[in-house]
């Protein structure tokens, strides 16, 4: 069935593309890596040194054990749109990084 040119210029939206959400980015390192990264409460499956895209927002992040038996206590980051934050646990405290 072919849809007549006048109802797609009616109703240009259907015909666009969509667009997809505006995204941030957490960037979670540790010297060493392979430590838990705590995102919210919640355990991620990927360990130090890691990338999340994540929605804008604020989240409470937290690193621990790993090789170096790290301890970096939850920290509060807020990432907007298009931003990339990026935070380093090192040890026993955290390390903000350009």
């Amino acid at each position: 069935m072919a849809i007549p040119l006048g109802w797609a210029l009616l109703f240009p939206v259907a015909l666009s593309p969509q667009m997809l959400p505006p995204t941030g980015k957490l960037v979670i390192n540790s010297d060493p890596a392979g430590a838990t990264i705590t995102i919210n409460d919640q355990a991620m499956a990927q360990r130090t040194n890691a990338t999340f895209v994540v929605s804008p927002g604020v989240f409470k992040v937290a690193v621990s054990g790993g090789s170096g038996k790290l301890s970096c206590p939850a920290i509060t980051l807020k990432v907007s749109a298009g931003q990339t934050i990026q935070r380093t646990c090192p040890g026993a405290g955290w390390v903000s990084t350009p």
